[in-house]
This record gives structure tokens, C-alpha cells and sequence, in this order.
């Protein structure tokens, strides 16, 4: 998947990101996101084989780079 910007995010229409769209955002790999999810800071979910990310903590994240519980 291309590089997103972090605008084009906050305009889907949905509440979830897949991992596609989140490595693309980060400028990192699929299987990297993947590997280091325990580490990252926003909830990254596991749906059936797929992951899901929650739109909101992760925006909030890339822009302050802190999440709610880090205040």
C-alpha cells in the first residue's frame, strides 16, 4: 500500500484501521507492525485472522506522540 498522510486517516469514515493503513501512515512494514505490536502504544486488536486498529488513539498518538494513559 502507498504512503498515507495522517489527513487522509482522520477522513475515512470508519472508527477501525486496518494494518495496512497504519504501517502505511508509520512509513514501516506490515510484518514490522506486526512483530512490534505489543510495544506500540495504541490497542491493536485481533479480529478472527485480521488486525484492527482504533482510529482515534492512533491519530492521537502520531500527533502528540502520547496516548490518553500516558497523561
Amino acid at each position: 500500500m502507498e504512503n498515507l498522510t495522517l489527513k487522509e486517516v482522520e477522513t475515512l469514515p470508519r472508527d477501525y484501521l486496518t494494518a495496512q493503513e497504519v504501517a502505511a501512515v508509520m512509513g514501516i512494514s506490515c510484518h514490522t507492525l506486526y512483530k512490534q505490536r505489543a510495544q506500540m502504544p495504541f490497542p491493536i486488536l485481533r479480529v478472527g485472522r485480521n488486525y484492527r486498529i482504533p482510529k482515534k488513539p492512533f491519530v492521537e498518538y502520531m500527533r502528540t506522540g502520547r496516548t490518553a494513559n500516558d497523561r
